[in-house]
């Protein structure tokens, strides 16, 4: 990456959401484990990811996720459209989690 990013956000479905706060860990949804690490987006990357996984659910949650905290586990990878997205290779903690907020509260962050 040539430009310093310092937030990676997640987006969920509500209830793997409400799961992830309740147990304070998320390894990933069913794409996740089957990839072997949990999909993440920049901030640019969301609409897409939206329009391509997430078109007609309105019970999504994205969190936004600092950089910092990620690093060791953290990949730069080629995703669709040949852009790069950030992978977590890992085990993500709730309090990774700088803000969360509706699909429909997106500008917020």
């Amino acid at each position: 990456m040539n430009k310093k990013i310092n937030f990676v956000y997640r987006i969920f479905k509500e209830k793997e959401f409400m799961n992830f706060k309740k147990n304070k860990k998320f390894v990933g949804n069913q794409l996740d484990i089957d990839s072997g690490f949990i999909h993440l987006s920049t901030y640019e990357q969301i609409k897409g990811t939206l329009t391509k996984y997430f078109e007609g659910n309105n019970n999504i949650l994205i969190s936004k996720l600092r950089v910092s905290e990620l690093q060791d586990s953290l990949k730069w990878e080629n995703g669709r459209d040949s852009e790069i997205f950030p992978h977590f290779y890992g085990i993500l903690e709730f309090k990774f989690i700088v803000k969360t907020v509706k699909r429909e509260e997106i500008h917020e962050f």
